[in-house]
């Protein structure tokens, strides 16, 4: 019997016997066991839809490093391809300085980074084994539906391919309060399947057996969210042929339109996305768009956002868009409508480069994310991200957030001027650094001679 027909007779049976409950005596023997029957015949569904999708799932341990400090990390990945590529989450590859997979046999291999995505949370890693893997079935994300049951695999607080079983609670979702450097751009499939620390990177399974989506985080018991199968496979592809993903950006800032705004614009029916900033020498910029803009098109497509959920679907639009195409908007400006055709760029990096100093700091490059996160002057220099207690630079009043602008006299504009200048100084007993500290100019002397002096034998 076919599956779906199987769910439908099952739910009958199930309705038919919470009836039965309600009713003592109304149903017969024959029809009780009929119910236990299918009771019986769903388990054994997920029980074997649970072996089969468990060989395809890794265990992953992850050291990582911040600052000075070490430590190990656990998380779930999922083998997609014989060759030993495994899918996982960009997060829980993050910072590692070593990461080892365990596969089913318990069998142990070290791993390398083939590529991440930062804004989908998604990595793909590489293991070399001459074992014969198991690759799971993936299926398509965009036919899942809410009430859909679902089983999560992962390896939650270290226990190994640990089984949940749950349903789809929402599609679309967007994360809400995320850092500006962690924001994502999924439309997540939401479940009420466990996904715990260390689940993160396995995958979402329907009861015919095939992925529908890779585990990313959870916010507590019933609140699970995943990335659809079809993104990850997009991004997978994307990574295998050229280990990075180009994504189209027009630079703008923008904001929810909604109805008390439309009725200040003049139309309480207005719908469309509000252009609240531009971001200088970017596309949109350079087409005339400006601030106080309603997008209302984008390449023929209708846009709308009413709450700051919304916007991920236009962000999403722009962001699939192909670089070095030109993009027709459709606008309202001052009541009037307008069109303004803008060339797409590729996406700034999201991601910033970073350099642990000998001295007890830690730098990041200045991207477009951190020149705004930060609302910096400029985006010369390097940012002090992290200033370990006690070090050359503690004792030196060097703070993290602080803008180095020179290094003795040489003048700081990007990550490989500030390496190639520490590396002039390196040995000198005082090193003198410019600073910028909000607004204001500081001079902060390092001494790494003197603290090694006074170090104890």
């Amino acid at each position: 019997m076919k599956k779906s027909v199987f769910f439908v007779f099952f739910l009958s049976g199930f309705l038919f016997f919470c009836m039965n409950i309600m009713q003592p005596g109304a149903a017969s023997e024959k029809d009780d066991r009929k119910t236990l029957k299918l009771f019986h015949d769903l388990q054994r569904i997920i029980i074997s839809v649970s072996d089969t999708i468990k060989p395809s799932v890794v265990h992953i341990e992850v050291v990582k490093k911040t600052g000075q400090i070490k430590y190990k990390s656990l998380a779930s990945g999922l083998i997609v391809d014989r060759e030993g590529f495994i899918l996982t989450n960009e997060h829980v590859v993050d910072d590692a300085t070593s990461i080892t997979v365990t596969l089913p046999s318990k069998i142990e291999y070290p791993a390398e980074i083939i590529g991440t995505d930062k804004q989908t949370d998604l990595a793909l890693i590489k293991i070399k084994t001459e074992e014969e893997l198991s690759i799971a079935k993936l299926g398509n994300s965009d036919e899942v539906e809410v009430g859909e049951w679902v089983i999560a695999v992962g390896n939650p607080y270290g226990f190994d391919r640990t089984v949940s079983f749950g349903i789809i609670s929402g599609k679309g979702r967007v994360l809400p309060n995320l850092p500006i450097e962690n924001q994502l751009i999924n439309d997540f499939i939401q479940t009420d399947a466990a996904i715990d620390p260390g689940s993160s990177g396995g995958p979402l399974v329907n009861l015919k057996g095939e992925v529908i989506g890779i585990n990313s985080i959870g916010f507590g018991r019933g609140q699970g969210f995943t990335i659809p199968i079809n993104i990850a496979n997009e991004v997978k592809n994307k990574l295998l042929s050229s280990g990075t993903i180009q994504r189209g950006w027009i630079g703008i800032a923008i904001q929810p339109l909604s109805r008390d705004y439309a009725q200040f614009f003049g139309n309480p029916q207005l719908e469309g996305v509000l252009i609240s900033d531009i971001i200088p020498g970017s596309p949109a910029e350079e087409a005339g768009l400006l601030p106080g803009d309603i997008v209302v098109q984008y390449d023929g497509e209708k846009v709308s956002a009413e709450k700051e959920e919304d916007l991920n679907k236009f962000q999403v639009l722009v962001s699939q868009s192909e670089v070095g195409k030109a993009a027709r908007l459709k606008i309202k400006r001052d009541g009037i409508d307008t069109s303004i055709t803008v060339k797409i760029s590729e996406q700034p990096k999201v991601k910033a480069d970073e350099f642990e100093t000998q001295f007890g700091f830690t730098v990041k490059e200045i991207t477009e994310v951190i020149y705004r996160q930060y609302m910096l002057e400029d985006k010369e220099g390097v940012l002090v991200s992290f200033v370990e207690v006690g070090g050359v630079a503690s004792t030196a009043l060097l703070e993290e957030g602080d803008v180095i602008k020179k290094v003795e006299d040489f003048e700081i504009k990007n990550l490989d001027d500030f390496k190639k200048s520490l590396d002039l100084v390196k040995d000198r007993k005082q090193i003198m650094l410019t600073v910028k500290r909000g607004k204001n100019k500081r001079f902060v002397l390092l001494l790494p001679k003197q603290e090694e002096k006074g170090a104890s034998p």
